[in-house]
């Protein structure tokens, strides 16, 4: 699942880049591609301590919602690791492509994949409604 250039500026917090790192390298075997798209990720970020991470910036276990380019109704969802995702609760996991491709954007920002058919897919951040950090839970 390439990521359609350019890719907005992205931040994550520095216990969500040590944790997404530890993923990547327990799913390379299993999800090559999802591995590589965190690492990427990872690897272009911003990266800041937990208490300075900006109020509308999506990270782990953030309560987001977002639209898709090809429609204007809004979804909402929690941003969590493989282990808690649940659809019927609206968790879920940084280790698919839509919360791959939320982990670090702020709101009113977008970007775009190319899906295995080739369909290119987009979506925006239109608001965090909640964010742990800004709650003041650190260390989850």
């Amino acid at each position: 699942m390439p990521f359609l250039n350019p890719r907005p500026a992205i931040t994550l917090t520095e216990s969500d880049s040590e944790r997404l790192a530890l993923l990547a390298g327990q799913i390379r075997p299993r999800q090559p591609d999802v591995a590589a798209l965190l690492d990427s990720e990872i690897d272009r970020a911003a990266i800041v301590a937990p208490h300075s991470v900006p109020a509308d910036t999506v990270t782990m276990r953030s309560h987001v919602v977002f639209g898709y380019g090809h429609t204007q109704r809004p979804h909402w969802l929690t941003l969590v690791y493989p282990g808690e995702a649940d659809l019927d609760q609206k968790k879920i996991s940084v280790a698919t492509p839509v919360g791959a491709a939320l982990i670090g954007l702020a709101e009113g920002q977008s970007i775009g994949w190319t899906l295995p058919s080739g369909e290119e897919r987009r979506i925006t951040v239109h608001k965090v409604a909640y964010q742990p950090e800004r709650a003041g839970c650190y260390d989850q």
